[in-house]
Order: structure tokens, then sequence, then C-alpha cells
């Protein structure tokens, strides 16, 4: 179920980066606006300390000379002021000169001539000897002003202040025009980072929504998902990580089918063996009658008679199933015996040989487990096992075909396989082979009961039953699991 808040992973992501663009654009245009201020006052000043510094001399001689007699008071001084209010270059809002008193000497506006200043910038530069300017911010009517005081000094002797007063209202409306070319271009930064988080927001979300798609599409019958290609990244190792686990899904559920499958099946032999074992004692006891009947009807014949014979083979092929069935029924008990791997091979060599000396095929054994190993098994029942194997295959063997009996060891199992060159088993029944009552031979000459004994025969000692089979090429191989390490007897 999802979460009530859910905030997807693009969300969040494009919400980071918008904040982080946002804080970037911010700080560089303060930035760039703080350092095209500092530029262009820095620019003001120092173009108005030239133009101070250029003209202090030339009022100082004018000074000079008034004091001299030379020329009229106040005459060459009001030139220099004029001079300096005409200069284009700068909005001058006022411009005056001082004596050492404070006293206007010359001033543009000469309502002003002859009073008496008392300010703060000019003491200081008449005491410091030095250019001083300071910003005063704008008040009522009057505009904002960069205020600068030349101190009038030659050998020693001070002979007033230069006081000039500059505008700073065209750097102030150029820094309003620059702040607003940054707010668009941070605008715009703003939004292309934006669009550009967003599409790769988009393009790391897409892999994860098909690799949730993907997670939601696995279940218990649904466990072959085709994964996306690998990638060499974090998603990659997500989906490796997801790939392992749906492996490990389906080992689980092919161990949890085979166990059940397995239980079922133990379930099913359990309960037919019980049936079995009651219904083949009831079936000996008249079918001993019987059997004593035919003999006797035989012995007082005269003659053949081909209805005793078929009585015959009748009897004998229901005690050969009983026989299958009581043998089925006591599947459950091992009498486990050590016994060196070649004995035990020349043993049911020779049983195979017996048994198939009469069949129009031919009989190959051969012993690969060298050196041999110590088995420790129920012996009889293993020859039960094979012998049933040999029959089987010499009853799918075509005529003057080869049954073949291998036995080898490998991955520290006991390896007995029984081949022949028949037919092959049909795929429909190849899920099925081992269950009871499952037969390849036609009604009437199997009875299906030998290959589940021999898988409940060889899975009681811990080992498997396994085949390959294709039209003249199929083979049974029985596996036992060899606990003891091997050893020469």
């Amino acid at each position: 179920m999802t979460p009530r808040f859910f905030v997807s992973i693009k969300t969040q992501f494009v919400l980071l980066a918008m904040l982080l663009v946002a804080v970037s654009s911010t700080l560089w245009g303060w930035w760039s606006w703080k350092n095209e201020q500092h530029l262009l006052f820095e620019g003001l000043e120092g173009e108005g300390r030239q133009m101070v510094a250029s003209l202090s001399s030339p009022i100082i001689n004018a000074l000079l000379y008034e004091e001299m007699g030379v020329i009229e008071e106040g005459g060459l001084l009001d030139n220099f002021i004029e001079e300096i209010m005409n200069n284009t270059s700068f909005p001058v809002v006022h411009a005056y000169v001082s004596d050492r008193n404070g006293k206007v000497l010359a001033h543009n506006n000469y309502s002003e001539y002859g009073k008496t200043y008392d300010d703060p910038l000019t003491g200081r530069a008449l005491s410091e000897g030095r250019y001083i300017s300071v910003l005063k911010p704008a008040t009522g009517s009057t505009p904002a002003l960069l205020d600068m005081a030349m101190p009038l000094h030659i050998y020693g002797k001070s002979w007033g202040t230069l006081r000039v007063a500059v505008s700073t209202v065209p750097l102030e409306e150029e820094l309003h025009a620059l702040a607003r070319r940054i707010v668009g271009a941070a605008s715009m930064f703003f939004l292309f980072g934006t669009l550009l988080s967003y599409l790769i927001g988009l393009n790391m979300a897409r892999p994860l929504r098909r690799l949730a798609a993907l997670m939601s599409a696995v279940s218990t019958e649904n466990l072959a998902v085709e994964l996306p290609p690998r990638r060499a990244d974090e998603i990659g190792v997500l989906q490796e990580n997801f790939r392992q686990m749906l492996e490990r899904l389906r080992r689980s559920e092919t161990e949890r089918e085979r166990a059940v499958t397995h239980l079922i099946q133990s379930e099913k032999l359990a309960s037919i063996g019980k049936i079995v074992a009651g219904v083949a004692h009831e079936v000996n006891n008249p079918l001993a009658t019987i059997v004593t009947c035919i003999h006797n009807l035989e012995q007082d014949s005269e003659g053949p008679n081909r209805n005793l014979e078929i009585l015959k083979l009748g009897a004998e092929r229901i005690e050969r199933i009983v026989r299958q069935l009581s043998d089925f029924s006591r599947a459950g008990a091992l009498e486990i015996q050590p016994i060196a791997s070649s004995s035990f091979f020349e043993e049911f060599r020779e049983f195979g040989r017996m048994t198939l000396k009469n069949r129009p095929i031919r009989f190959i054994a051969q012993d690969l487990c060298s050196p041999p190993v110590a088995l420790y098994l129920d012996k009889g029942k293993i020859h039960q096992v094979i012998l049933n194997l040999l029959i089987n295959a010499a009853d799918a063997s075509p005529e003057r075909g080869t049954v073949q009996l291998t036995a080898a060891f490998q991955n520290n199992s006991y390896l007995l396989s029984v081949h022949d060159q028949g037919s092959g088993i049909p795929d429909e029944l190849r899920d099925h082979i081992f269950e009871i009552f499952c037969s390849t031979k036609p009604a009437g000459e199997g009875t299906g009961i030998g290959l589940a004994i021999c898988k409940s025969i060889v899975e009681m000692h811990g080992g498997a039953v396994e085949f390959t089979s294709s039209p003249g090429d199929t083979t049974f191989t029985v596996s036992i699991p060899i606990l003891p390490l091997r050893g020469n007897k």
C-alpha cells in the first residue's frame, strides 16, 4: 500500500535540485551585484579623486596669487568651481573652496560665499592632510552623494580645502538595471536547471519504476521475470540483487514443489502399501487353490488343452503381480551391510546374465569404479532395483539390441547405469514414469509397479534415480551416496 504522504524519488530529487539552483542563483546574483557596485563606486571615486587632485595645485596657485595681490580675490577660484560644475563626466551637486578656518572662498552657489562650514569631513582632511571621501545616503530631496575633500597643502602650509559632492543616482540607476538583468538571468537559469533536474530525475526514476513493476508482477506462479539489461551503477546493483533473489525464490519453489510431490508420493505409497499388503494376503489363498486346480486338471487331461494353458498363464501373471505388490509393501525395511563395490558388481553381473540369457539381446556389464569403494546398502534391494531396470531395458530393446550395465564413482556417489536401444519414453509420460501404475508397456504386459518400487528403494538409501531418453538411446542411472571415505577392499 502506498503511504498517505508519498513523495517519489523523482519529486524529491527535483525539489532538492530546485532548492540548490535557487540558492546558487541567488548567491551568484548577490555576489555579481555587490562586485559591480564595488567596481562602479570605486571607479567613480577614482575619477573624482583624480579630478580634485589635478585641480588642487591650480587652486593653491590661485590662492597664492590672491594673497600676493596679483589677481583679484575669488575671481580665478570661481572659474575653477565653474569648470568643475560644467564637467559632464560627473553629476556634480556642489563644489566649493574654503580656507583653513572653514570660510567659503568660492562656491557654485554664490549665496554660500563667505559662510563658515564646520563639518567633520573638512576637519579630518585638514588634520590628516590627505584626501578623504564618504558616501552620504539620500535625505529628503537631497540625493545620495559621494562627498570628497582634498586638503590644499603646499610647503607645509595649509590654504584650505577643495570640496566636491557627486550624485550617485546614475550609479544606482545602473545598479538597478544590473539587478533586473541578474534577476532575469537567474530566473532563466533557475527554469533551465529545474527542467534539466526534472529530465534527470525522470531518467533516474524510469528504471526504478520498471523494476518496481517487475517486482509487483512476481508471484509463486510467475517467477520467470525478464529483467532489463545490466547497468554499471547502483540501479544495476539493485537489479542484480533482485535477480539473485528471484533465483533463490525459484530454487526454493522448486524445492518446495519437489518436497510436496515427494510427500504426496510418500503418502500415496504408504497408503497403497497398506492396501497392497492386505490385498496380497487375501489373493494368495484363493490363488493357491486355483493353481492347484489347474495342476490337477493338467494331470487329468489326456492331451494339450488350450484353455488350461491360458488359465495357467493368467494365474502366473496374478502370482507375479501379487509378488511385486508384496515387495512394494515391504520396501520400507532396509538391511544395510558393508560390501566392496567390485564384489557387489560381480554378483549382479552374474544375476543379470542369468536373467537375460534367454532374451534375444546382447548384454554388456562394465565396472569403471577403480579402485573399488566401500558400499553400505541393502544388497538384496539394490539387486532388485538393477534387475528390474535390466528387465525393462530388455523388454524395450529391439531384437539383437544391446543392454549395457555400467558402474562408476563420481561426486562421492556410486553410479549404476542401465542403457538400452529401445524406442524411448514418450514425452507425455516422462513426468509420471516413477508413479505407481504408470507403464510404457502395452496393456496386460506391465503393472507399472516396478519403477515406483525402484525409486522408493533408492531414495531410502539417500540416492536418486534419473533418466535420459530419446529414440534408440535410453539410460536409467541409480546414484547412491557414499558417506565413508574411499578405500580398497
